[in-house]
C-alpha cells in the first residue's frame, strides 16, 4: 500500500474516481485532503445501561442535534458523533483513513477514537459524509464551528481492487447521512 500524494488525489478527483462534495482545491495538502465539520451531532444522554444487543437502549441514550450552522460547545470529557461537511465516495481500489488535525488536537480534542477506516466502495452508491467520534479531553469546553477544517483524509492504494465494495455489500452504515448510533446489535456474533 502507498499513500496518494496531493497531486494524485487531485488527479483521482478530476477523473471522478474519488468524489468529494463540496470540493475546495485549497483543502488538498501534500498527502491528504482536509475535511470540514458539518452541523449535525449525535449526543450521548446517559440514560441507563447501554446493551449492544438491545437496540432500544442504544437509541434512548442518544439524541441528534442540528446546530444549523451555529457553533457546538463540546464539554470536557464529552464524546459526540459528528459528520464532515463534505460527502465522500471512495473507489473499490482505494482505502481511506481519517486523521485528526494537529491544530484541533492541540486544543485537547480528538476527532476519531477508533474507527478511522473508510472502506473501499464507501459512498459508491451515493456519496456520504464521514462520521467522526469527537472527544474533548480539555478540562475546558471547546467551541466547534461548522465548516472549520477538522480532520484529514488520506488515501491508500491497494494491490488489487475489491470485487464488492462496502456499499455493494450493504454495510450496516452504508448510505447514512446523519451520525448514526451504534448498530452493534446487527453484528452476527455467536453468543
Amino acid at each position: 500500500m502507498a499513500v496518494l500524494s496531493g497531486e494524485q488525489i487531485h488527479e483521482y478527483l478530476k477523473l471522478g474516481k474519488i468524489k468529494i462534495n463540496p470540493f475546495d482545491e485549497k483543502l488538498i495538502g501534500p498527502s491528504q485532503i482536509d475535511l470540514r465539520l458539518g452541523s449535525k451531532f449525535r449526543v450521548f444522554k446517559g440514560n441507563g445501561i447501554v446493551d449492544p444487543f438491545k437496540p432500544e437502549t442504544i437509541k434512548r441514550n442518544t439524541k441528534l442535534i442540528d446546530t444549523k450552522g451555529k457553533p457546538f460547545i463540546l464539554q470536557p470529557q464529552q464524546l459526540v458523533l459528528g459528520l464532515t461537511l463534505e460527502t465522500v465516495s471512495v473507489p473499490n481500489d482505494l482505502v481511506a483513513s481519517i486523521e485528526g488535525r494537529s491544530s484541533i488536537a492541540r486544543m485537547g480534542v480528538f476527532i476519531h477514537i477508533s474507527s478511522g477506516h473508510v472502506n473501499p466502495g464507501s459512498g459508491s452508491i451515493k456519496a456520504i459524509p464521514v462520521t467522526l467520534e469527537i472527544l474533548n479531553m480539555n478540562p475546558s469546553p471547546v467551541k466547534l464551528y461548522p465548516k472549520m477544517r477538522v480532520c484529514q483524509l488520506l488515501f491508500y492504494t491497494m494491490d488489487k481492487a475489491v470485487l464488492k465494495g462496502y456499499d455493494d455489500r450493504k454495510g450496516k452504515y452504508s448510505g447514512r447521512l446523519e451520525p448514526s448510533q451504534s448498530l452493534a446489535f446487527k453484528d452476527n456474533l455467536n453468543r
